[in-house]
């Protein structure tokens, strides 16, 4: 629809030149003008006895017309264009070449003033329309199809064809990747590999969070298959085919919306909690900490009644089989064995899916104990940095697979019923989080008395249970004392208690007691965990009142300056990390639908010849309707520096982690120096760029300065001028302009021949995958995507959704036949990864391995392996930091972007490696090393002795033979993989001095190995390089009063 409120008028004579002519003009003007050529006057003047045609300069002796200020013959007076005879009607027209007045016929003019319409290419007379860059009559602005007409903001293109949005829906449409779904307007597009991937913004958005896909048959829709133009039937369609088709559009579009915004508000939401809880933790803030978390737990007590709204409405399965209520969970497979989720199993499944609410609600009960840590009472016990690290990533993660298993929980139910009232009910129960706000414990309606053990046998409860006002039994200790009879789930609602005797009656029993009443019900186990959770909050705060009370303003003046600073270094960061993601994350919109703009011929110059109007009397005007505001172009998704999500906070823990840790800390967590009153710089003293955000040109000289530092290092690190040539990388080609023909054409045949050989993805080069098949993922740390194999991004993006505290990540094979049937899989199809969110942790991180282990030239390279492991020897900290950082600056722009996101993925898993005494993966940064080594970093020909990777016990065959070989150099290349993993944050940015190294290059023009290893030395020998950053002032102290890790460095300023 329109909405014109106030038409624009055009006044046009010219469109070309966009000039305009009034009404008023005089004739006079016209007749100044110079004469000369078809069809102006000639230089001879009219006589009154006589008249010269101005056209062929002859004597008029009858019929004449006069037009433009001249005579004509009738016969001469012609369209300027066509040669067509201009009568009765003509159109003036201003030549914008000579800037004189000719006639034109009414095409010719609607021609130059680019008003004819694009199907008929007629002119337009009165209303038209201005769709997709072209004007259409008011005839032929309909579907080509159907002939229906379009509307103002309802018309669709295709190949410059018009469509109503039925037939472009059914025939012509974008498909989503995600729902396969037409997409009707706004849609994300981006290449992966080979292909081009389009999607639902929605579907893109829940896909990328939650690694689910929302299929119409799981929200109670049909599919919509793609039709051929070709088969368009002759005869008319039934309506109900049209109204149908967008309806179901229109429901899911619904639907699929409602998904994203509410659990992607959801996750803000609880992020920011998360995010609260890290900081005042760090900050020794105890109050806020404990409001931040109450607040958390209020709004997952949410999430848990609508786990709990799904798993009533499971229970009332067809043929009541219990294994349905959780087929959800066909992704938690066995670690080994068949793949088949079957009755057997289904138990198994049921108690990893029944952990993660325990887990999270473990983390949670850590975090409180941390809180009460901070108190001056307990100063003495430090909180160690890796325990609070694992405590914040954990609630994070744990939340987020619980949210996935809720989604697909109610997409699984929808599909058995053939309903999304599912789905509808767990959104619904989820949104009750965003009225929670203002003080939580307000909202916590349980007292400091409130026990949490079982009114039965006085032990903890920590499972489903039965409840009569402040009272809770196990449902095992829940049984008649009178008869003794166990009461089970039918018979609670009907028992009664005796408040005076404080006895349990069931039904039969309590018939004659008058002093019984009923008011029993049942608790779910999450119910009671939300419980047990608003218990140990009421308990903290009632604690850390009276331990601030008694604090002495003395003791708490240094801690509040020193909470007040801590707070601004995390907010510092946190800007750090919502910046970065911003750029990362950050996905262009492309839409399907325009709006087109309706416009109206009021009037042209259309003149009479039987008239003596004189030209300019008369021109274009055209009136236009007010187009609504239309939206910005260029539209990002993903792109608010303002927004946090869980995804995020596993980077501002690991940010602050980098930040504190230095590189003295090479094995072990430091402490602060115990004297805080000296000068702590630790404002920023890296570069702030990023290696991805470099370009070619830039990686290139990077390389070379680093070869030169290493050469020039008074350790010697590279002894062998043969070894300093042969890693010298090769120019880009912005840098080769003395190319010549045979050198291009054999660089061309080079990557043809490379092109062709490349027909799977296992055993492959990473230069060769990511080349064809690569996509810009936002797995990096810098602000830039990054480039690398589809199977990288799948496997490292599937492993985050999934619980990766589980025993035996990265350390277990798996289940071997499914190993082979997946790369079998993907080398047959290297563009399209299979679904891999039905696989385990154990099983993708086997995966993982086998991709790096058969890599022909390992990520760290043969070439660079005695460097890693000769730097490995230094004992200097600052030296081996700053070799370590040379070393990573030589790999190559591919391995190094699979580097960056796999150990910034190992670090993240490594949190997960105990959650407390019992659970965890037990796989901390040194055991990943241990394993993951073997397979990223060896030397040259050994592995052609490792055993098959065919045989039975692939890892510790492979990783027992690859020690033995290795010898010495096996532990080493261990404590390099350590390192590596632990220091990826810092190892992901350019180090500063090399920065500006980069710089003075660039500025010199130096481009050559020679002419940068000469200006390197001369700077190296004349001291002019700062290394200040690697510098550590002393050895620390322990810190009592502090939760995190700092070292003090040296320098004054931060520049």
């Amino acid at each position: 629809m329109s909405s014109a409120t106030e038409p624009h008028i055009q006044l046009v004579l010219n469109r070309n030149n966009d000039r305009t002519i009034n009404s008023g003009r005089s004739a006079a003007t016209s007749n100044e003008r110079s004469r000369e050529n078809r069809p102006t006057l000639s230089h001879q003047q009219s006589s009154r006895t006589s008249k010269i045609c101005a056209r062929c300069n002859e004597t008029i002796a009858r019929g004449s017309l006069k037009a433009l200020g001249r005579y004509y013959h009738e016969d001469c007076f012609v369209c300027y264009d066509c040669g067509k005879v201009c009568k009765p009607k003509y159109f003036p027209f201003e030549d914008p070449k000579t800037k004189k007045l000719i006639p034109l016929c009414q095409q010719d003019y609607f021609k130059r003033n680019n008003l004819l319409c694009f199907v008929c290419g007629k002119a337009l007379r009165g209303v038209y329309y201005n769709a997709f860059g072209k004007l259409y009559d008011e005839e032929h602005f309909c579907c080509k199809i159907c002939k229906e007409k379009c509307g103002v903001n309802t018309c669709f293109n295709y190949q410059d064809d018009l469509y109503c949005k039925y037939h472009f829906l059914k025939f012509f449409s974008n498909r989503c990747k995600g729902c396969q779904y037409p997409i009707s307007d706004q849609y994300i597009e981006f290449p992966r590999g080979e292909e081009v991937h389009r999607w639902h913004p929605e579907c893109y958005g829940v896909h990328k969070y939650w690694h689910v896909s929302l299929p119409p048959e799981a929200v109670g829709l049909p599919q919509i298959k793609s039709a051929d133009p070709s088969d368009t039937p002759r005869i008319e369609e039934p309506l109900s085919n049209r109204t149908d088709l967008e309806k179901y559009v229109f429901t899911f579009n619904k639907l699929v919306s409602k998904t994203w915004s509410v659990l992607y508000r959801f996750e803000e939401e609880t992020a920011i909690c998360i995010s609260d809880m890290f900081q005042y933790l760090t900050s020794f803030d105890q109050l806020k900490g404990l409001n931040s978390t109450a607040l958390f737990v209020l709004k997952i007590e949410c999430l848990f009644k609508a786990l709990d709204s799904l798993d009533s409405l499971c229970g009332y399965n067809l043929f009541g089989k219990p294994q349905e209520k959780y087929a959800y969970s066909t992704d938690e497979r066995l670690e080994a064995g068949d793949n088949d989720i079957t009755s057997e199993n289904a138990d198994t499944i049921y108690l990893k899916y029944a952990k993660f609410p325990r887990n999270l609600s473990t983390k949670v009960m850590i975090y409180l104990q941390l809180l009460r840590k901070l108190s001056s009472a307990s100063r003495e016990k430090d909180v160690n940095v890796s325990s609070l690290m694992s405590v914040i990533t954990g609630v994070a993660h744990f939340l987020k697979l619980l949210v996935r298993h809720g989604l697909q929980t109610a997409l699984d139910r929808n599909k058995s019923v053939h309903s999304a009232n599912a789905l509808i009910k767990f959104l619904r129960e989820i949104e009750k989080n965003e009225i929670v706000s203002g003080d939580p414990f307000r909202l916590i309606n349980v007292s400091i008395n409130a026990t949490d053990c079982c009114a039965a046998c006085g032990k903890y409860i920590q499972e489903d249970c039965i409840q009569f006002k402040s009272r809770r039994w196990h449902k095992g200790c829940f049984s008649c004392s009178i008869c003794q009879r166990h009461i089970d789930l039918y018979g609670v609602a009907d028992a009664a208690f005796n408040t005076k005797a404080n006895s349990v009656l069931c039904a039969q029993c309590a018939v004659g007691d008058p002093d019984s009443s009923s008011g029993f019900k049942s608790v779910t186990k999450l119910a009671q965990l939300i419980f047990l959770l608003k218990i140990a909050l009421v308990r903290s705060k009632a604690v850390m009142e009276i331990q601030l009370k008694n604090r002495e303003a003395l003791k708490r003046s240094n801690s509040v300056k020193e909470s007040i600073s801590m707070q601004q270094t995390y907010i510092r960061t946190l800007n750090d990390i919502k910046r970065l993601k911003s750029r990362r994350q950050s996905v262009p919109l492309t839409t399907n639908k325009q709006e087109a703009r309706r416009s109206r011929i009021l009037e042209t110059s259309e003149m009479d010849t039987g008239r003596s109007s004189q030209a300019g009397d008369k021109c274009l005007v055209i009136q236009t309707d007010k187009s609504p505001e239309a939206e910005p172009e260029n539209q990002n998704m993903f792109n608010s520096t303002k927004t946090l999500t869980l995804d995020d906070i596993s980077r501002i823990v690991a940010a602050e982690q980098a930040r504190e840790l230095r590189p003295n800390a090479f094995a072990y967590f430091k402490k602060l120096k115990e004297n805080d009153d000296d000068a702590v710089n630790i404002m920023n003293k890296k570069s702030g760029i990023y290696y991805s955000e470099l370009k070619f040109e830039e990686l290139y000289l990077i390389k070379l300065i680093a070869l030169s530092l290493l050469n020039a290092s008074a350790i010697d690190v590279i002894k062998d001028e043969a070894v300093v040539s042969s890693l010298v990388p090769s120019p880009p080609k912005s840098l080769k302009n003395g190319a010549n023909f045979w050198s291009k054409m054999r660089t061309m045949m080079s990557k043809d021949a490379k092109k062709s050989y490349s027909k799977k993805v296992f055993g492959t080069s990473l230069e060769i995958l990511t080349t064809q098949w690569g996509v810009d993922s936002d797995l990096g740390i810098g602000p830039s995507k990054i480039k690398i194999p589809i199977i990288v991004d799948e496997l490292i993006s599937s492993l985050r959704q999934l619980d990766m505290s589980v025993e035996g990540v990265f350390r277990k094979n798996g289940n071997i036949r499914r190993l082979r049937e997946l790369a079998v899989a993907i080398d047959e199809n290297p563009s399209e990864v299979p679904d891999l969110s039905k696989e385990n942790a154990v099983q993708l991180s086997a995966l993982l391995k086998k991709f790096l282990r058969e890599l022909p030239d390992p990520l760290l390279t043969f070439p660079l392996y005695k460097l890693w492991i000769e730097i490995a020897k230094v004992e200097s900290d600052l030296e081996r930091h700053k070799y370590f950082g040379l070393l990573y600056a030589l790999l190559p722009g591919f391995n190094r972007s699979v580097a960056e996101v796999l150990f910034s993925f190992l670090h993240w898993t490594s949190s997960f490696s105990h959650i407390d005494s019992q659970m965890g993966s037990k796989m901390d940064i040194h055991n990943l090393s241990t394993v993951i080594t073997p397979n990223i970093l060896y030397e040259q020909g050994v592995t052609s002795a490792q055993p098959s990777v065919q045989g039975g016990a692939i890892h510790n065959t492979y990783n027992d033979a690859f020690a033995q070989n290795e010898g010495e150099n096996y532990f080493l290349a261990i404590e390099v993989v350590d390192y590596l993993i632990n220091y990826n944050e810092d190892l992901s940015v350019v180090p500063k001095y090399m920065a500006t190294l980069l710089k003075e290059v660039k500025d010199k023009q130096l481009f050559s190995f020679e002419a940068i290893k000469s200006f390197v030395s001369a700077q190296l020998n004349g001291g002019r390089l700062n290394f200040s950053e690697y510098d550590v002032v002393e050895s620390v102290k322990m810190k009592t009063s502090s939760s995190v890790a700092k070292l003090e460095v040296k320098g004054n300023n931060a520049s």
